[in-house]
């Protein structure tokens, strides 16, 4: 019996002949969405795609106008979604805060956790239930902020002075403040305890020390999931923490004020001016290094983000025998002038404040690179 023939199938054409036919064009072909009669669509689409390539970049991107303010404005304009469940929940919380007053008044410091912004509700808080003692706000998501900061207003606050007197003294210094007797009752809110400034275990270690502290009571809130983890038993124990899940599903609108857009977005030019900027005060003396030093951490404090006069500056930097005169305090700034590092600013009264130009990430960032070059 002779073998059975298979029967021929049609041949199809290649896809390049089927792209090619189907327009005589250079251009791209369309992109064909489902339904469409053409029978070809993955063809069509892949052909089209391997065709054109594109050569743009972030770069090309046009966010020379993008800012912490423009996202905060964005943010604020989203519409309003469950409102009065929201409102209902709110109530909940607000309905805990005597017993939450009373585990203060305990010795215990308050944790909020859970979905949402609590800055709004820590500080309602703190406005009905802190009327008999000193009380201040910090936003751990600040740039530059650090535990010695939070010190240094504390202490600032149980002795009734200016955090500014505070700045130059070490934690323990600080701590020995607190812990003197005569010192006003102080409450403590820090929303986002868990911030990039405040991560670390020396500065979790400073903050359970400040809770310990008889007068001192701390209220804060974390988001991050694995929050729990930033403490030790023995900075555990020392903040005694009462943890209240008070989820509040409210827009973190306070927070990304202080939000890090990428520099791969913003753009690089702050980064290399950062990486000049070392490249000169590398060149300088020791003394030099460390009024720049100076100078950014009065920049980052709560007070010195418009600049400082040069008296003042001055005054400090006499204090800490960094110069013996004006002249030699000049010079120092003539050279900083002269490269870039630093800027005068004209206030409303007439007088001249002095300024770095650099963002508040990029500061603190060159002063911890400074710590090499001592």
């Amino acid at each position: 019996m002779p073998p059975r023939k298979r029967p021929k199938q049609a041949v199809k054409a290649p896809l390049r002949e089927a792209e090619a036919s189907s327009s005589n064009d250079d251009e791209p072909l369309p992109f064909v969405i489902r339904g469409s009669s053409t029978g070809n669509e993955r063809a069509t689409f892949f052909g089209a795609n391997a065709a054109s390539g594109s050569s743009k970049s972030i770069a090309n991107l046009n966010l020379e106008g993008l800012g912490d303010k423009t996202l905060h404005d964005v943010l604020a304009q989203l519409p309003v979604l469950h409102a009065e469940e929201k409102e209902t929940l709110l109530k909940r919380h607000k309905a805990v805060f005597p017993s939450m007053w009373q585990q203060w008044r305990a010795g215990h410091s308050l944790l909020f956790h859970g979905f949402g912004s609590k800055a709004g509700l820590l500080a309602e808080f703190a406005a009905k239930w802190t009327l008999d003692g000193a009380c201040f706000n910090v936003n751990g998501l600040q740039p530059g902020l650090t535990s010695q900061h939070i010190l240094a207003w504390a202490t600032a606050a149980a002795k009734g002075s200016k955090p500014a007197l505070y700045r130059a003294y070490k934690p323990a210094d600080l701590m020995e403040l607190l812990t003197s007797p005569g010192g006003k009752r102080v409450y403590v809110i820090i929303n986002n305890i868990d911030g990039p400034g405040l991560r670390d275990p020396t500065s979790q270690h400073q903050l359970a020390l400040l809770a310990a502290v008889p007068n001192v009571h701390l209220a804060a809130s974390v988001d991050h999931v694995n929050a729990a983890l930033l403490w030790d038993l023995q900075t555990r124990d020392r903040f005694a923490w009462v943890w209240h899940h008070v989820p509040t599903y409210a827009p973190y609108l306070q927070e990304v004020v202080h939000a890090a857009i990428a520099p791969l977005l913003v753009g690089r030019r702050e980064e290399e001016a950062k990486k000049g900027a070392l490249v000169v005060l590398a060149s300088l003396s020791h003394n030099a290094r460390e009024v720049f030093r100076l100078l950014s951490e009065q920049q980052l404090g709560p007070d010195g983000e418009q600049g400082i006069a040069f008296d003042r500056l001055f005054q400090l930097c006499r204090e800490q025998f960094l110069v013996s005169n004006e002249t030699l305090l000049s010079s120092f700034l003539t050279e900083f002038r002269d490269h870039d590092l630093l800027k005068a600013r004209r206030t409303t009264e007439g007088f001249d404040l002095l300024h770095l130009p650099f963002a508040p990430d990029h500061l603190q960032q060159l002063l911890e690179d400074l710590v090499s070059l001592t």
